[in-house]
């Protein structure tokens, strides 16, 4: 036997699992905890006893606590299952129907997070969680770009509306702090999804 032949590195797939569970009870305490004390108010510490695990091995895990929101929100959107929407929503030849999926998924994607995007909200003294919401920010304007060129390439745009100024408009009027503004004036789900597709249309659509 060659001792100088490179060894194979072996993970153990129980050990890998273990880690997953301890990850997923750490953010499902981190959530409810976010939820009912706050972000600020809620400790590692606190984190670690509602999870179950020592404190030392949620530092390990994630290393900070907008870490952990990192995760909520990553877990969002592939639970809301992003690419698939976008795919149907890029599908959809017809302007009008177009914009009312995107609607849908952001309604379905807002109200399934709202615990998790008041979290953030509150964590906005933490540069971390700043630089998180500024990039899913950002994301979300770059990705309404080929859905507005598909509206301009068929003709449909509002005249005298560049790609630029349309993407700005759906961009500001899809805007999370929207959403909240519409639930603290009593609007159901459904009466925001409403307001948003028909905004969008009259806002964008000739």
């Amino acid at each position: 036997m060659n001792d100088s032949a490179p060894r194979r590195s072996y993970q153990s797939p129980l050990r890998e699992e273990r880690a997953a569970e301890t990850r997923t009870r750490i953010v499902a305490a981190a959530r409810e905890l976010f939820a009912t004390e706050g972000f600020a108010a809620t400790t590692v510490a606190m984190i670690a006893q509602h999870a179950k695990v020592a404190k030392p091995t949620v530092y390990a895990t994630f290393g900070t606590k907008a870490a952990i929101i990192g995760a909520m929100l990553g877990e969002l959107t592939a639970r809301a299952d992003r690419e698939a929407w976008w795919r149907q929503i890029q599908a959809e030849p017809e302007p009008v129907a177009k914009f009312g999926l995107y609607a849908t998924f952001l309604r379905r994607l807002y109200s399934s997070g709202r615990d998790v995007f008041t979290a953030a909200i509150n964590a906005s003294s933490d540069p971390s969680v700043v630089e998180l919401r500024e990039r899913g920010e950002q994301d979300s304007r770059e990705s309404l770009g080929p859905i507005v060129a598909a509206i301009d390439e068929a003709g449909a745009l509002r005249e005298g509306l560049s790609r630029e100024n349309a993407v700005e408009r759906a961009w500001m009027l899809s805007a999370l702090e929207l959403y909240f503004r519409a639930a603290r004036l009593g609007w159901s789900d459904d009466e925001y999804e409403s307001w948003l597709a028909e905004s969008l249309v009259r806002q964008l659509v000739r």
